[in-house]
């Protein structure tokens, strides 16, 4: 009976502990759920209000184009890059919820060039009265340029633009039933693909920036206002084209400093040119490096550039240097160990983007030492190099210049619309004045007029038309003339 009373006992007792336990971590569960539900809304809540902000951002930028013609606010220049931003907010601002453990940032942008030319003359001007009469027409897809840029945290990031010229260039294989069957390689695309860009680059916060690898040369005006929508006429500046290689890239190191907000340095250490490559039309020009895998570094090369920006009135004049140590020494079989060529370069350029004004200018003057030696060598190369093996100039000189003004106010075009017409003038002598035992030749002194119409959508889409007419020096060589269509966009 005892032992019947203390099994009721402890059973009771029991029964009393779970009474109370029960509730216990069925209130601590309870608030346990509050808890996970609180911080769920309040995820959903960030969510939201970033939605929120970036739909907001969108709306007001739309707004600033409309409002400005697509074009760069002060405010805008004067934004910190997003990289410069801590990492929290560039995972917030910039990655969609899946991919905040990358913080890479991948840019595209690009243009393309379409012409259709009519000439006056004939191809061939080597003639004994310069070109012939003719009637021709050229349609060319001149150009179609893909830019790639990422960028990531600690200022790091990198840069490469492909370049497909005239179509780009293809081959395949046909079989000929007219010739028993036979394979045959043919090639179907007469054009060019060339990766322009291809470097690294690390920002030093506001004040400076290094690169490494392929980039365009800091000389010149072209090296910065390439694209379509930068210049008037239908084509690049025939002077700046002509006399050394068009907008300018080897591969070497570079660093920009930013002195302050008006003045830029620049200092590039790159590979030279190859002296085989020169000749009387276009100077130093054809000797840029590419025919083969690897690129000749034995004569290094040297630019210097300053320029002085007025960012208030789109204004920006400078000058560049550029010394090449021995373009003998990058010669592909035979590097005339005996002869030094150096090449010294300098330009002064300036641009204005005021208003609705529009103005670029450039003069360059260069001298190649040793010009003669080079002449001697270059008669004397291997025809399946594909050089020149004309005589080589020891001096050059090349300047041009646009004006052109947006008249479409004028005509009831909206604020995103622009209509320039424009005149521009191109002058070079790649024989100036040369060595005694060098004849001047005339043919290679040229002066280009060109005016037309430069129109404009958006700072995007473009449709150019203009004349341009050459003038061979001498009396005894006939005049050029071509009207050019372009057209194409900027993305």
């Amino acid at each position: 009976m005892k032992a019947k009373r203390h099994l009721i006992s402890l059973l009771v007792l029991c029964f009393s502990v779970l009474s109370v336990s029960v509730p216990a971590n069925a209130q601590r569960a309870d608030e346990k759920t509050r808890e996970i539900e609180i911080l769920r809304n309040e995820i959903s809540e960030i969510k939201r209000m970033r939605e929120e902000s970036n739909l907001r951002m969108k709306t007001i930028e739309k707004r600033l184009d409309e409002l400005t013609g697509g074009e760069k606010t002060a405010a805008a220049d004067t934004a910190p890059a997003p990289v410069s931003l801590p990492v929290e907010r560039a995972i917030l601002s910039e990655k969609p919820d899946h991919a905040d453990e990358s913080l890479f940032k991948l840019d595209w942008s690009g243009y393309s060039d379409i012409r259709f030319s009519y000439f006056d003359n004939g191809p061939n001007q080597n003639r004994p009265g310069g070109s012939e009469s003719d009637n021709r027409l050229e349609f060319d897809l001149a150009r179609f340029v893909l830019e790639l840029e990422g960028e990531t945290v600690a200022g790091l990031g990198f840069e490469a633009e492909i370049e497909f010229e005239h179509g780009g260039t293809g081959s395949a294989f046909e079989i000929e039933y007219e010739e028993f069957g036979e394979f045959e390689q043919e090639v179907e695309n007469g054009g060019e693909v060339y990766l322009e860009e291809l470097y690294l680059w690390k920002k030093f916060g506001d004040w400076g920036k290094i690169r490494a690898g392929r980039f365009y040369l800091g000389f010149g005006v072209l090296s910065d206002f390439y694209r379509p929508t930068e210049y008037l006429a239908a084509a690049r500046s025939e002077a700046e084209t002509m006399v050394i290689p068009a907008v300018w890239d080897e591969m070497g190191i570079g660093f920009d400093y930013y002195a302050s907000e008006n003045l830029e340095l620049v200092f590039q250490v790159v590979n030279g040119l190859d002296s085989s490559g020169f000749g009387s039309l276009n100077w130093i020009g054809s000797g840029h490096q590419g025919k083969f895998e690897t690129i000749r570094a034995d004569g290094l090369a040297f630019v210097g550039r300053v320029d002085f920006k007025l960012p208030d009135i789109g204004f920006l004049v400078g000058s560049s240097v550029y010394y090449g140590l021995d373009t003998n020494a990058n010669r592909p079989k035979d590097a005339l160990e005996d002869v030094n060529s150096p090449l010294l370069l300098l330009d002064a350029h300036a641009v204005l983007r005021y208003g609705k004004w529009h103005a670029t200018g450039m003069a360059m003057w260069g001298r190649l030492w040793n010009a003669d030696d080079i002449s001697e060598r270059n008669r004397r190369v291997s025809n399946n190099l594909g050089a020149p093996r004309t005589p080589v100039g020891d001096n050059a000189l090349a300047t041009w210049a646009e004006l052109g003004y947006d008249v479409g106010s004028f005509i009831g075009f909206g604020g995103s619309h622009s209509l320039k017409p424009f005149f521009r003038v191109d002058y070079y002598d790649t024989m100036f004045r040369p060595r005694e035992s060098l004849f001047d030749n005339p043919r290679y002194e040229r002066l280009v007029l060109t005016s037309g119409l430069s129109y404009v959508f958006s700072d995007s889409a473009f449709v150019k038309l203009d004349y341009s007419h050459r003038r061979v020096g001498g009396s005894s060589l006939n005049n050029e003339g071509a009207v050019n269509l372009a057209l194409g966009w900027v993305y």
